[in-house]
């Protein structure tokens, strides 16, 4: 137990330090950061991490999952939904379907617009898929006035297909936002190769 004290100490610095890393703080200040971490963790008689080494490890990480959902999201293909997707009712199309990000994520998504609130968004998708073997887990969302529903529906088969309606209207509005969408699956990296 003596000995975690000061490795979460030092567990503390080094994370402290690697967020002043990320925040993209001034050089001085990050490097000082550093310096206080490494002399705290000598004292301890520890050696402490080299931080830019662990942040620039975790940024290429990050970059070759981004490359790899980018990659996913450029594949030629068609940008479909799957075949079972519940119509949304009285929707306007902002556009064609199509493979992009939504929060970070590949995916097939449609964005448009409905005069229906969302909740009558959802309640009619549950009504299309009522004797379907499919799952859905439905969240309703009330925000400073914004009303938010997600609809998430899925297929008992393997591979499972998901499709997602979210639906948002802000206080005072006449339309809810709609994107319906169904995830892009992403390759594992391969962590061998570097």
């Amino acid at each position: 137990m003596r000995n975690l004290i000061p490795l979460a100490v030092v567990m503390l610095a080094l994370w402290g330090s690697a967020s002043l890393v990320r925040a993209e703080d001034s050089e001085k200040d990050t490097d000082a950061a550093l310096e206080q971490a490494s002399e705290a963790a000598k004292k301890m008689g520890m050696e402490m991490p080299d931080a830019k080494k662990v942040t620039a490890e975790s940024d290429k990480e990050e970059a070759k999952e981004k490359a790899a959902k980018l990659a996913v999201v450029n594949a030629p293909g068609p940008a479909e939904l799957p075949k079972w997707t519940p119509k949304v009712p009285q929707f306007t199309a902002a556009g064609p379907v199509a493979k992009q990000l939504i929060d970070d994520e590949p995916a097939v998504a449609q964005k448009g617009t409905s005069p229906l609130t969302p909740a009558e968004l959802a309640d009619a998708w549950e009504k299309a898929i009522a004797n379907q073997p499919i799952n859905h887990v439905r969240n309703n969302m009330s925000s400073n006035g914004s009303l938010t529903t997600i609809l998430f529906l899925s297929t008992r088969t393997d591979p499972e297909e998901e499709v997602r309606l979210e639906a948002r209207r802000a206080p005072g509005e006449k339309i809810s936002h709609v994107t319906v969408l169904s995830p892009l699956p992403v390759p594992d990296s391969d962590d061998d190769e570097d």
